[in-house]
């Protein structure tokens, strides 16, 4: 379980079934995300400065909705806390970044290995058909 799992969840295994839907909410989300981004030619910068957006709109929205009397002052409390939940998610990134990068280029060359195989692939089949 990951620093931020263990922070959504208490670790139970009765939340065993949390943090895998946690999970699979994630690569949904991640997956439409990405396709997003490619379909509108995204910029990587600029999509995480969006995604920043939608997360703290989302989480303003969130406070304004779930309190009976939203105020000004309860808000900035609700984003200092979220502050503090950013800082403590990147602490954690940073604490793992050896392992990112590791895991990053292991997928780089795989998916490398995979477009060659398959241009490969294509210039067989079309040397086939000439």
């Amino acid at each position: 379980m990951t620093q931020r799992e263990d922070d959504l969840f208490s670790g139970d295994e009765s939340d065993r079934e949390a943090v895998d839907e946690f999970e699979r909410m994630r690569e949904l989300l991640h997956a439409r995300i990405s396709e997003f981004a490619d379909e509108h030619d995204v910029p990587d910068g600029m999509l995480s400065a969006l995604l920043l957006d939608l997360a703290v709109t989302a989480r303003m929205m969130d406070y304004t909705l779930s309190m009976e009397k939203p105020s000004a002052s309860g808000l900035k409390l609700e984003l200092d806390r979220m502050q503090r939940d950013i800082a403590d998610f990147l602490r954690d990134c940073k604490r793992n970044a050896d392992e990112f990068i590791e895991h990053s280029k292991e997928a780089i060359a795989q998916a490398r290995a995979e477009l060659e195989a398959e241009e490969e692939n294509g210039q067989a089949e079309s040397g086939r058909k000439s």
